[in-house]
């Protein structure tokens, strides 16, 4: 029981994580101090995506499923959880790198509109 609940906050955490490299330069509009703290995450996100290192989260999160008895998803978390039902497995490389991409665009255009604006 106790390695679900880990497994649960593992996948909780995962997905703040994701939810934070991609829309946290919104929070540092607010908080500045977290530029740093937020662009260390962006980079650590885009490397992940593009370049397909992998994130320590999923194999701790799968191993806590197991641990629980639970038969873990074999793919990555993005295809799991985010993108099952969108792209193929054959695709999913290049949709990490699609969606790393993203990000960094996004947050690339929301900096320019706020340093456009100052």
């Amino acid at each position: 029981m106790i390695y679900r609940l880990l497994a649960r906050f593992i996948v909780f955490v995962h997905a703040a994580y994701v939810a934070f490299v991609v829309f946290g330069s919104l929070l540092v509009l607010r908080w500045p101090r977290l530029l740093f703290v937020y662009l260390a995450a962006v980079v650590w996100g885009f490397a992940t995506l593009a370049f397909d290192l992998g994130c320590p989260l999923t194999p701790w999160e799968k191993s806590s499923w197991k641990r629980g008895g639970v038969e873990p998803y074999p793919e990555g978390f993005l295809q799991h959880h985010v993108l099952r039902n969108l792209i193929r497995d054959r695709h999913s490389r290049v949709s990490h790198a699609l969606l790393g991409t993203f990000a960094l665009l996004l947050n690339v255009a929301i900096y320019a509109m706020v340093f456009s604006r100052r």
